[in-house]
């Protein structure tokens, strides 16, 4: 997701402010003329959002009837000397004509050759109609610097005072303030949160470290400013992903970014997103996760990273359909986020269309080589059956190759030969040798260990290393229902004591 979007225009009044008219007018032109609005899926009536790139097309096709909005979109018009009747018309406020006097348009002009007294008839009607339009929008444009100075002045206070950030929203509109649009005031933090945004959507490990420091440089100019904490707390969450950063550091770390975001600004809707994630994964309370899912996307409908992590939380419950329809979403609003797209593979993998997911994930591995992500999940998607262990094995390794884990590729490299001579037995048999020379200690079961023992057939002793793994609270362990290595275990009784221990949904039947 997630970055904060500026091609979209969030609910009526920003989408009827884009195009310079009041709501009952957009909502009179989606009625009668087409205007491109959007809604969510399974929100309420009103959550309707648009996007910026049909809307000028809309525009420029002359779909207003006759308006001159193509040529003036975006602007914010709140003036008392322009108003709106049913129709959509604009009615202009009486000049007098022996009043006056066009403002000039360049140096050279003077007076005397701008003077109606000495112009034709024509000429002075159209220096009228021009006259009127400059007077209009200087009009227009000092009531909306007026109205941004309103708007701006909570938030400088509220650099002043942490305590008062809730005064940012309008009491009345309970729409959000995006936050790109109470920028820092600080000079160079809003550098530093765009460039750490761009760089956190690269999803290598030293992109993510790029994005870790400039998100930490522009906190420590800018101490109070909320979105950045919110974007930290979403690189410390990728950062176990793409690299190998350990869970026990990164997902505490998430989590006080986060909370501080949400103290600092409590309807920021990435830091909702961002926790969301944590109390699922890190937390296994699957009842805060979906509350703070929730509460992201009524702050943000259109939010990004919402809709992709609350996809990828439905996902690894097992929700196929419901994560597909999440995932669709955020697809739609980031079509190019090879992120989403590898979580929607996933899903629709597991969900019984493996051979659409490989087929999308070899795309996405063309188009963006250098992320991990499609080649983690081709590793799982290949132990789906019919297995295809050569592709697990090199999925494994090329994964490990661009997270720079040494652990992952040793297993991997070692496996291969152990396939090659005597099959799948013995290149499980190979990947639990291997993990239990890396974690020598009783007290440290992996899920990779557990795997393979269950891929061997010893079901006692996989139930034994999760059952382990849940006492230590393992984050692995949330991928328990989507691993096809496991599916055995799930005709055991001790599978759903398992899931349920976790706080995770039962199995259908």
């Amino acid at each position: 997701m997630s970055q904060v979007r500026k091609d979209i225009l969030n609910g009526w009044k920003e989408i009827g402010r884009y195009v310079g008219r009041d709501t009952r007018t957009v909502e009179r032109w989606e009625k009668l003329r087409g205007l491109p609005v959007r809604r969510v899926p399974g929100a309420r009536r009103a959550t309707v959002y648009a996007l910026i790139a049909e809307l000028d097309e809309w525009l420029e096709d002359g779909k207003p009837e006759g308006s001159d909005l193509a040529a003036n979109r975006g602007a914010v018009d709140f003036s008392p000397a322009v108003t709106f009747s049913p129709s959509g018309a604009e009615h202009l406020p009486a000049i007098p004509s022996t009043q006056f006097q066009p403002p000039l348009e360049d140096a050279g002009a003077t007076p005397a050759t701008l003077e109606l007294h000495s112009a034709s008839p024509g000429m002075a009607q159209a220096w009228l109609t021009s006259g009127r339009r400059q007077l209009i929008a200087r009009i227009t444009m000092a009531v909306a610097v007026g109205l941004l100075c309103v708007l701006a002045s909570p938030v400088v206070r509220s650099h002043a005072n942490p305590t008062g950030q809730l005064s940012r929203y309008g009491s009345d509109s309970g729409e959000r303030l995006s936050a790109v649009s109470y920028g820092s005031r600080i000079s160079g933090v809003n550098d530093l949160y765009l460039r750490g945004i761009y760089a956190y959507e690269q999803r290598s490990p030293e992109s993510l470290q790029r994005a870790l420091d400039d998100f930490s440089n522009a906190i420590a100019k800018d101490p109070d400013y909320a979105p950045a904490y919110a974007a930290l707390s979403i690189t410390y969450n990728l950062l176990r992903e793409y690299s190998v950063m350990p869970d026990a550091e990164a997902y505490p770390k998430a989590r006080a970014a986060a909370e501080h975001a949400i103290a600092l600004d409590p309807r920021l809707s990435d830091a909702h997103a961002s926790l969301g994630f944590i109390d699922f994964f890190w937390s296994w309370d699957t009842v805060s996760a979906e509350r703070e899912f929730r509460t992201a996307l009524a702050l943000e409908p259109s939010s990004i990273l919402a809709h992709h992590w609350y996809g990828s939380m439905l996902t690894h419950e097992g929700r196929y359909e419901e994560a597909i329809e999440q995932l669709d979403f955020a697809q739609r609003l980031e079509p190019n986020s090879a992120a989403i797209l590898s979580t929607r593979a996933l899903a629709l993998g597991l969900s019984g269309r493996r051979g659409e997911a490989v087929d999308m994930l070899q795309d996405l591995i063309s188009e963006t080589p250098g992320v991990s992500s499609p080649h983690a999940i081709l590793s799982t998607l290949s132990r789906v059956e019919p297995q295809d262990s050569a592709r697990f094995l090199f999925e494994m390794q090329r994964a490990a190759e661009l997270r720079h884990s040494d652990e992952m590729l040793q297993v991997a490299t070692a496996a291969e030969p152990a396939l090659h001579s005597g099959g799948e037995s013995a290149m499980w048999t190979s990947i639990l040798a291997i993990e239990e020379r890396l974690h020598p200690e009783a007290s440290h079961r992996t899920f990779l260990m557990a795997e393979a023992e269950t891929a061997l057939g010893r079901y006692d002793a996989a139930f034994a290393d999760l059952g382990q793994m849940v006492q230590q609270r393992d984050p692995a362990m949330m991928g328990i229902i989507l691993d096809p290595t496991l599916s055995p275990l799930r005709r055991d009784r001790r599978f759903g004591q398992l899931i349920a221990s976790m706080g995770l949904p039962p199995l259908p039947n």
